[in-house]
């Protein structure tokens, strides 16, 4: 499969279920949370999301 057909199959797959995608998965709030607990982080702190989905999973 190369970058592009890749690509697309991303694009097709998430662009549809983007919108709706917090309220289709409201019950992942805890676990984001217990996940960012464990990083340790600080007020101060700086976290790069590069883009990895909504952005609700971290504060």
């Amino acid at each position: 499969m190369t970058d592009d057909h890749t690509h697309t199959h991303v694009l097709d797959f998430f662009t549809p279920r983007a919108a709706d995608w917090d309220s289709r998965f409201p019950d992942d709030g805890p676990a984001y949370a217990a996940a960012a607990g464990l990083l340790g982080l600080r007020p101060g702190d700086a976290v790069l999301d590069a883009g990895c989905g909504t952005g609700r999973a971290l504060p």
